[in-house]
């Protein structure tokens, strides 16, 4: 049977739009305290008003914008107790998994971190945000995912919607923070490869403790 790869289909405007508003909120670009209206952020990227429309409705269904009715789109805030419940319940979760991780990873489970932790590097070198909060999230992701609890899987896939806002803001203005990052991870992977559960889940339990004072500005 003649096998020929299938043409792949070119990105529509509106998922083009999404990806280029999607990068400006992840390197903090779009201040909170401003409305955007479709029009404004369609004449900025150059296409029409429909697709970037379409594509901040699908940022507010995600929970990145929310929506002013009749005005525009907010980027989405967070109460003090929003922040502290969103980064206490990470602590929790992911500490736990760590802990319970630790002795039981396979070799191939310890190269799949290491890769992830060399793409993290590399992006940080390069100041690609984006890419960088995005292969942060999926650090993060896997392990919950090796543990293969799909209730606290649940709950985490529930939440990871909001670790690129939460991200953003801990690096986007904080020059040397995405080495920290890389630093902080390593350090996990670290105790993760030494099978040290009680070191593996203090390394976590730092990182988003330090992530959480960036995030909101509380780091000096």
């Amino acid at each position: 049977m003649l096998k020929i790869d299938q043409i792949e289909r070119p990105e529509s405007l509106k998922d083009l739009a999404y990806r280029r508003v999607r990068a400006l909120l992840d390197r903090g670009e779009l201040p909170s305290r401003n409305l955007y209206s479709a029009n404004q952020l369609a004449e900025t990227l150059g296409v029409s008003r429909t697709p970037v429309r379409e594509a901040l409705l699908q940022l507010a269904a995600e929970g990145f914008l929310t929506v002013a009715e009749g005005r525009g789109f907010r980027v989405r805030e967070f109460s003090p107790k929003e922040t502290e419940d969103f980064f206490e319940t990470r602590r929790l979760i992911e500490s736990f998994v760590a802990e319970q991780l630790a002795p039981l990873l396979s070799e191939d489970d310890l190269a799949g971190l290491d890769r992830n932790l060399r793409s993290l590097a590399e992006e940080a070198a390069r100041n690609d945000l984006p890419a960088f909060l995005e292969t942060d999230r999926e650090f993060h992701m896997s392990l919950v995912r090796r543990y293969r609890n799909l209730q606290l899987e649940s709950i985490m896939e529930r939440i990871q919607t909001q670790i690129p806002l939460f991200g953003s803001r801990a690096v986007a203005h904080h020059p040397g923070r995405c080495c920290e990052v890389v630093d902080e991870h390593r350090r996990i992977v670290e105790a993760l490869r030494r099978r040290d559960p009680a070191q593996a889940a203090e390394a976590v339990f730092y990182h988003l403790a330090v992530t959480q004072r960036f995030a909101t500005g509380a780091q000096t």
